[in-house]
């Protein structure tokens, strides 16, 4: 009966072990944790970050414009990035 408990127990050990090593970590950024893959975008601003690895977070910005000057710059933070991203109005 002692073999069956010691098998039972390693049977046990093994299953938690592996659930503990499956647990995605995320990441923290300014208090909120985000998943592995999900994003974040800090209201009135036109920037993503994304969870790529347990704590390791890329951030995303819009590209430098630049025109004529008769062009100007028109953008709207409160659209999802990148729409938020200025564009040219010529």
């Amino acid at each position: 009966m002692k073999w069956l408990d010691f098998v039972l127990c390693l049977v046990f050990l093994g299953a938690h072990s592996q659930l503990v090593l499956t647990v995605d970590l995320g990441c923290e950024f300014r208090g909120l944790k985000l998943l592995r893959g999900q994003s974040y975008q800090p209201v009135g601003q036109c920037m993503q970050y994304t969870c790529q690895e347990p704590k390791l977070m890329v951030g995303k910005a819009c590209p430098l414009v630049d025109g004529p000057k008769r062009c100007k710059l028109v953008s709207d933070a409160t659209k999802p990035y990148p729409k938020c991203c200025p564009k040219l109005q010529c």
